[in-house]
C-alpha cells in the first residue's frame, strides 16, 4: 500500500485539465477520423489481441474508455451482450451513435462525459463490465484515472499508449513557444506497469511501431497545436501568432501534411 501511495503522489496529470478545450480538440477533428476505416478482427492487432486474451462472448459486457467514434466500442458490440462507450467529445460520439444506428447494433450505448470527473459508483460502474479498455486515448492520464479504469472490471483490462512518439509539426511549434517538444519519455505505460505490479496483478506487454500521416487546412493544424499547447500552459496573443506563422509557412496549396512516429505499448491484465 505504501508502494501505491508513492505511486499516487508521482502520478499526476500536469496539464492544465480543461475539459472545454479538449473537448473542443476532439471535437475539431471528428470528421477526419470518423472517416477512417473501421477496425475489424481480421487486420486490426488490438482486435486480434483482445479476442484472443478476452474471448468476447455473448455473455460479457464490455466499456471503451475514450471510445472518439465508437470503432472499437462497435466491434465489440458485434461479439458481447453490451457495450458501452465513453468520450469527452459529443460530435464523435454522435458519429458512434449513427454508426450504431447504421449497423443496428442496438445493444451499444454511448455517454458523454470527462472520465477525470467520472463517479463510477454514482454511474453503477464498479465492478460492472466483463472487459474494460481505454485505447489510445488522454482519458488516462494519472493514478485516478487508471484506478478508476481498474475498478470498472470484473476481469478482463486492457489499455494502449503510444509511449514513444515525435510528432514532426506540432513538436516544432511547441518549440517555437518554449515548449519542450515531443513525448519521448511518456511515463504513463510505466506507471500504469507500477500500478499493477504493487497490487500483486500480472501486466503483460505487446509493441507496435507506426506512422501516422494526416492533412489538414493551415488554419485546423494552426488550432490543434495551438489547443495541445494550451493544455500545457496559458499562451499569449503572440505566441499564438508565432504558433500560426510557422504553421502557414509549412501549408502547400493551403494543406500542412504532419507526420507522427510512435511506439504503441498495450498492456494487457487481469484483475
Amino acid at each position: 500500500m505504501d508502494s501505491l501511495n508513492a505511486l499516487k503522489i508521482r502520478w499526476t496529470d500536469k496539464s492544465l485539465r480543461d475539459a472545454r478545450t479538449q473537448a473542443r480538440i476532439w471535437d475539431g477533428v471528428a470528421e477526419e477520423f470518423c472517416a477512417h476505416e473501421p477496425p475489424d478482427y481480421e487486420t486490426n492487432g488490438f482486435l486480434k489481441l483482445l479476442e484472443t486474451f478476452a474471448s468476447p462472448a455473448p455473455h460479457m459486457s464490455v466499456l471503451d474508455i475514450g471510445c472518439g467514434c465508437g470503432g472499437y466500442t462497435l466491434a465489440l458490440a458485434k461479439r458481447v451482450g453490451s457495450a458501452q462507450g465513453v468520450d469527452i467529445s459529443p460530435k464523435m460520439l454522435g458519429h458512434a451513435r449513427a454508426r450504431a444506428e447504421i449497423m443496428s447494433l442496438g445493444n451499444a450505448e454511448f455517454r458523454c462525459m470527462d472520465w477525470a470527473q467520472a463517479d463510477i459508483d454514482a454511474l453503477g460502474f464498479r465492478r460492472r463490465f466483463d472487459i474494460v479498455f481505454a485505447h489510445m486515448t488522454p482519458a488516462i492520464s494519472d493514478f485516478d484515472t487508471f484506478d478508476k479504469l481498474n475498478a470498472c472490471s470484473k476481469k478482463y483490462c486492457l489499455m494502449s499508449k503510444p509511449a514513444r512518439r515525435r510528432d514532426r509539426i506540432q513538436d516544432r511549434a511547441f518549440e517555437i513557444v518554449g515548449i519542450g517538444g515531443g513525448r519521448e519519455h511518456d511515463d504513463g505505460i510505466v506507471h500504469a506497469f507500477e500500478y499493477l505490479w504493487y497490487s500483486g496483478l500480472r501486466p503483460q506487454l505487446v509493441y507496435s511501431d507506426e506512422v501516422w500521416e494526416s492533412a489538414r487546412s493551415a488554419d485546423a493544424m494552426a488550432a490543434w497545436c495551438i489547443d495541445r499547447a494550451r493544455l500545457l500552459r496559458q499562451l499569449s496573443p503572440a505566441e499564438e501568432d508565432a504558433m500560426r506563422a510557422y504553421v502557414a509557412g509549412l501549408a502547400v496549396d493551403g494543406i500542412v501534411r504532419e507526420t507522427v512516429t510512435t511506439t504503441v505499448v498495450t498492456m494487457y491484465w487481469q484483475v
